[in-house]
């Protein structure tokens, strides 16, 4: 995750998160508080909190010294396997039990039902919406406002893992189908499918011109031509262990590429 000021956060299943510069990929700080496995993490908000899921928790800390600021608690047999905060600080939580939890300003405000299987990927688009994409192939756009199910984008024929918003709200999502789609943010439309990767698509990135960026479990990271679907390079970069289905790729205020490794061993900048 990359907070405001373009520092790269970072959390892995050994228990320790780490803030890192954005400018030259230093090491800034470890998040405190008690160590515990964290499966996704976010930043966003007035404050630039940074939320972190674990099994049945988010902890909370500040963005400013990474000092622990609460826990939120849910449901304590699940893990939270994804994050999205909205502008106002509204933070949304993909759960295993296949639903979405609302949160703001600590408090527990609604829970989002209709997925059938585990919830993988929450991002914010444009227009008030919130887009998740679960294990069930679906992904479903809902209201930031009120949680109210606006419609349900089918298309992929396996789960969708990883999804991504362009400036201009068009969406990406990446599937264990090995394909990238890309939908309209305006009407759902699927606009186009990318086809070169040859395993589970496991993290999908635009930058702000539009180039999308793609990591997958065939070890290679493919960069796109946002408007044509055209492939312009194909880099080999490993995703770690063969069971792995977490390898974030990230993209710094700077246009800086960040990729992890799915251990959370190996951090390399492009």
């Amino acid at each position: 995750a990359v907070g405001p000021d373009g520092t790269v956060y970072s959390a892995s299943e050994d228990g320790t998160r780490r803030a890192w510069s954005g400018t030259d990929g230093s090491h800034l700080r470890t998040l405190g508080g008690r160590t515990l496995p964290v499966y996704s993490l976010a930043v966003g908000g007035p404050n630039g909190a940074v939320y972190g899921g674990a099994t049945g928790t988010i902890r909370v800390w500040s963005g400013t010294d990474g000092s622990c600021q609460g826990t939120l608690e849910g449901d304590q047999g699940h893990p939270v396997e994804t994050l999205a905060v909205a502008k106002d600080g509204t933070l949304f939580a993909g759960n295993a039990d296949h639903s979405i939890r609302v949160w703001s300003d600590g408090e527990h405000l609604r829970t989002l039902i209709g997925h059938t299987d585990w919830i993988a990927a929450l991002v914010i688009g444009t227009q008030g919406r919130l887009y998740s994409g679960s294990y069930d192939t679906t992904i479903r756009v809902w209201s930031v406002a009120n949680g109210t199910h606006l419609s349900t984008l089918k298309g992929h024929t396996a789960s969708v893992l990883t999804m991504a918003v362009g400036l201009d709200g068009t969406v990406y999502s990446g599937s264990s189908d090995t394909t990238i789609r890309v939908w309209s943010g305006d009407d759902g439309k699927l606009l186009r499918t990318l086809l070169g990767h040859s395993r589970s698509i496991l993290s999908v990135a635009v930058d702000g011109g539009g180039t999308i960026f793609s990591r997958a479990k065939d070890d290679t990271m493919r960069v796109w031509c946002g408007a044509t679907g055209t492939c312009r390079h194909i880099l080999s970069v490993s995703v770690g262990y063969s069971g792995g289905y977490s390898a974030p790729l990230v993209i710094g205020q700077d246009g800086k590429v960040y990729t992890f490794d799915s251990e959370m061993v190996c951090v390399s900048v492009w």
